[in-house]
């Protein structure tokens, strides 16, 4: 009995610690699980001169930008630490231009700041990606986490940041590139592309405001998938990598075509890895690809392939036409609009406002519209290996604000109307909204039934001022006694017209109120539930109250 007894206490205790150990293990488990769900999040947000665009919307880049991630923010980002750094923000032509500016922190203290910078910043140069890829990851020191990629255009610094993917796989640098591109062509969407799929991330599409919200919630549903990188994928057979340079050494993206044994057997790109037919002797015909999407002068190179793997060669290519465009307001920088080339009446090629564009040499005339005081245009000529830069001088604008004011010192703000020369040329807000024109002299008008305006010269000169319009104004207010036999003290529903006998029509009045109207002779119609009642005519005095 005693040794059954003893069997049976140590069996308990192997089944006890078989149990703990289980439970250890689960709570291990658990907390494994718990670590990789507190990655981080770090976010890289474009803000270069082009993200002042618009979208297919008519929304504003940077506007629709700041919205989205917003919205991304106040989801469920599972305790990740949330870092944020932008580029293009501070400086014109700068391809350093990239700072942290909210380093790692707690989601609901990071929200706020992100929040805060993303109002604050205003989109300024160039588009350094590779630059601020390779800051970030020195940012995130060893930590496990995903990259946010924002960005409305491919690099503007004459690196490849897809080739930066490559040597991060290479290095075993596990992390992620989820790319967000807002508004791109099938090019540069190509090119943002590879940055995503080579680094074991994913791309999304924007191409209007809610696309945006869209396109970061999405990708921050893929952030929140697991999956790691896939292993680097070693070439197995035969791939060409093309680095495409001008006579300085300035990187360009190329294209065209690859022989081999004299057969055109395909395209080929700079910007991706071409796969090539076996061993063999062969020769590329590459050249820039400009903006109008051709092939810029195609220069040829032989080279001899014999072993597996991937294949590098470089190519010196003739460097086209550059061209850029600034907008200048008395001699500060404005935010500019895309710009059209045309040649020869027909539209040759665009681009946005503070990108390089690649171009075909010749004279082109270059039109912009930034705003409805500014349609502008000019013409230059493009050289062969030249840069130009285009200054569009704009129409100095102001905005302004009209409030009238009443005999008695009351104001008030309402729609009206600049006109000159017998044309209309502005509509006035009535609301809390500056009206944005060209200074000088205006004609104001304000048709309103109760209080029409006289036509009145102004002058707007000023930026952001209120200007007070004195106005001619008498009141009319109408009562209603109680009716005859009325027992339970209540009014029946009342209302009334007053009728202009100068200027005719009519508008409705409520009771019991002081109606400003211009000075006149008026007709009052009132009536109640029951019907009409006589009508009454009066007279009203400049300043005064008719009752």
């Amino acid at each position: 009995m005693d040794i059954n007894f003893k069997r049976l206490c140590a069996f308990i205790c192997a089944i006890s610690t078989l149990i703990a150990a289980s439970l250890r293990a689960e709570d291990n488990e658990i907390s494994e699980i718990k670590s990789d769900k507190d990655e981080a999040i770090y976010i890289i947000y474009d803000s270069s001169g082009s993200m002042w665009g618009e979208l297919a919307d008519s929304a504003r880049k940077y506007e629709a930008g700041r919205s989205a991630l917003t919205t991304f923010l106040d989801t469920d980002l599972s305790g990740r630490e949330v870092a944020f750094r932008a580029y293009g923000h501070r400086r014109k032509a700068d391809c350093r231009d990239t700072e942290l500016i909210v380093p790692f922190s707690e989601p609901a203290q990071a929200k706020q700041q992100i929040a805060d910078a993303a109002n604050g910043i205003r989109p300024t140069g160039k588009t350094p990606i590779t630059h601020s890829l390779r800051q970030a990851l020195t940012d995130l020191d060893g930590r496990k986490g995903d990259i946010l990629l924002v960005s409305d255009g491919i690099e503007t610094c004459d690196i490849d940041p897809c080739e930066l993917m490559r040597e991060w796989r290479t290095s075993n640098v596990d992390i992620r590139v989820f790319v967000v591109g807002v508004g791109l062509t099938s090019g540069e969407r190509s090119a943002m592309s590879c940055i995503a799929e080579t680094s074991g991330g994913k791309y999304f599409d924007a191409d209007s405001a809610e696309g945006f919200s869209e396109a970061l919630n999405d990708a921050g549903a893929a952030i929140e998938s697991p999956g790691d990188p896939e292993p680097v994928d070693e070439v197995q057979g035969y791939a060409l990598k093309i680095i495409a340079t001008d006579d300085d050494g300035r990187r360009f993206i190329a294209t065209g075509d690859l022989y081999k044994d004299g057969v055109d057997i395909g395209d080929v790109s700079s910007n991706d890895r071409n796969v090539l037919d076996g061993p063999g002797d062969y020769e590329i015909e590459i050249g820039a690809v400009v903006a109008d999407g051709s092939t810029y002068k195609p220069v040829k190179h032989a080279f001899t392939v014999s072993e597996r793997g991937e294949h590098v060669v470089e190519v010196v290519i003739v460097r086209p036409a550059l061209v850029r465009a600034t907008f200048l307001e008395n001699g500060e920088d404005q935010p500019g609009s895309f710009v059209t080339a045309f040649k020869d009446g027909e539209e040759a090629f665009g681009f946005r406002a503070f990108d390089e564009a690649l171009a075909q040499p010749g004279v082109y005339e270059f039109r912009a519209s930034p705003n409805a005081d500014n349609s502008l245009s000019l013409t230059e000529a493009l050289i062969e290996g030249e840069a130009t830069e285009l200054i569009f001088e704009l129409n100095k604008t102001i905005g302004f604000y009209v409030e009238f004011v009443l005999p008695n010192g009351d104001t008030f703000r309402r729609g009206s109307e600049l006109w000159r020369n017998g044309e209309k040329l502005y509509s006035v807000f009535g609301s809390r909204n500056a009206t944005t024109i060209i200074p000088g002299r205006y004609e104001l008008r304000a048709d309103d039934q109760n209080l029409p305006l006289t036509p009145l010269e102004v002058d707007l000169t000023e930026d952001g001022k209120t200007y007070q319009i004195p106005i001619e104004a008498g009141w009319v207010k109408i009562t209603y006694g109680p009716p005859e036999f009325n027992y339970v003290n209540d009014k029946p529903a009342t209302s009334a017209t007053i009728e202009s006998l100068e200027r005719g029509s009519s508008t409705f009045a409520r009771a019991d109120t002081e109606i400003p109207v211009k000075p006149g002779q008026y007709k009052v119609n009132p009536r109640t539930d029951k019907g009409f009642m006589e009508p009454i005519e009066v007279n009203v005095p400049n300043g005064e109250t008719i009752e």
